[in-house]
């Protein structure tokens, strides 16, 4: 396994205190703050890992943890026309060259109705979602933009090769097709009724409607003429990724970029993007397997960011720490701009998040969250990805280092 030419070690087994942004949060220690939550750390499970490194994210990132614990960065490398990928098979330490994914599609769809983007942003199939099946270890990733392509490269062997193979995805009871691009990684569902399912969430570019049925599939909305009408939902597979069903949309309208993980009892927790306006974090649950979606409201404590920039992505992963169900999201740290990446913890579903620690100064941007696997290398570590082209790993008891912030 080699480094890899955009690898520089920034800080290696030595944790930085970077310090706390509100005041309305209270300095303690490891111990004292995995009590005051309720979580027994053992003796082995209180050293600090924390490290950041130089990572190269052109365009559009991903990052996912394959079955056997190899990590993988996935990166749109829109010049080249393809999408890559990048494995460690030893939790994040060395990392291979990249290896080819796919090729980029043509796609129905214009980035630049406002003029933003040129070039190859335009008219070409993107990044999509990733997804790994963890009943058959495949792995999943779509060529998507603002409308979907039928298109999806497949690895049977943890990321090391990849095949092309056409998917169906079905459109929605609006009559528009859901795409995953600038979506969070999609699940699979390991309770209930749905065992099994994949899911991944997904939006909807709304634009114009045709005299002939045809769909406009639009960004920005000609001016943000169809902007307030975008909306969010999520894409769901029973056979394995061949065909994808749409959910209903989310109710809340202009919500995008969404994420989902499924919680204690099998409910799924669903975070988005407010796309159009000032606010918090859109979110809700669904009850049947991502079909529908109840209870969507404006989330109490995650802001959406800038809003001169209408918000921004951000990113879940869950875990399980000694029994207790521990749900993450990143996101930027500041509400006036994309920078100080902060990660934050919630040990009730999603309904409260009391534990939040700045993970790296300084631009940040859209993060990806993955977690490592049990009885593999990655085990034990948290990964992020920023398209600020920067890497982050570290584990849970950095995340309760003194300088942790645990709301009273």
């Amino acid at each position: 396994m080699l480094l890899g030419p955009s690898f520089r070690l920034v800080s290696f087994r030595e944790p930085r205190h970077l310090g706390v942004v509100n005041p309305r949060w209270q300095r303690v220690s490891t111990l004292f703050a995995a009590g005051m939550l309720g979580i027994p750390l053992q003796a082995d499970e209180r050293k600090l890992f924390h490290e950041i490194w130089e990572e190269e994210v052109p365009v559009m990132g991903h990052l996912a943890v394959a079955m056997d614990g190899t990590v993988l960065v996935f990166k749109e490398e829109r010049e080249r026309k393809r999408v890559e990928v990048k494995r460690s098979e030893d939790g994040g330490r060395t990392w291979s060259d990249p290896i080819v994914v796919g090729e980029r599609v043509p796609i129905g769809a214009d980035m630049s109705d406002d003029g933003r983007y040129k070039g190859e942003h335009v008219g070409w199939s993107e990044l999509g979602s990733v997804v790994v099946d963890e009943m058959s270890g495949e792995i999943m990733v779509f060529a998507m933009g603002l409308a979907p392509s039928d298109t999806l490269y497949r690895s049977l062997d943890h990321g090391k090769t990849w095949r092309s193979e056409k998917t169906v995805i079905k459109p929605d009871l609006n009559g528009w097709l859901a795409t995953t691009y600038c979506c969070d990684p999609g699940i699979t569902l390991r309770h209930g009724k749905k065992k099994g399912r994949l899911l991944m969430p997904s939006q909807v570019f709304v634009g114009a409607v045709n005299e002939d049925g045809s769909r406009v599939y639009l960004n920005k909305g000609q001016g943000r003429k169809y902007f307030a009408k975008r909306y969010s939902n999520a894409l769901y597979s029973d056979d394995g990724g061949m065909t994808w069903t749409p959910s209903q949309p989310f109710s809340l309208l202009g919500s995008s970029e969404p994420g989902l993980l499924e919680v204690k009892g099998g409910r799924i927790y669903y975070n988005a993007r407010t796309h159009v306006r000032e606010g918090n974090k859109l979110v809700g649950q669904s009850l049947d397997g991502g079909e529908s979606w109840v209870e969507a409201k404006e989330d109490d404590e995650l802001f959406d960011g800038p809003p001169d920039v209408y918000g921004c992505k951000g990113a879940l992963a869950k875990f399980q720490y000694n029994g207790q169900e521990v749900l993450l999201f990143s996101a930027p740290g500041q509400r006036d701009k994309r920078d100080d990446i902060t990660i934050r913890a919630s040990l009730d579903g999603g309904e409260t998040w009391p534990v939040s620690r700045l993970v790296k100064e300084g631009p940040g941007n859209y993060t990806w969250l993955a977690v490592g696997r049990k009885g593999t290398p990655s085990e034990g570590f948290i990964y992020l990805l920023s398209n600020k082209d920067w890497m982050a790993r570290f584990n849970f008891a950095w995340v309760m280092e003194p300088g942790t912030q645990v709301e009273r």
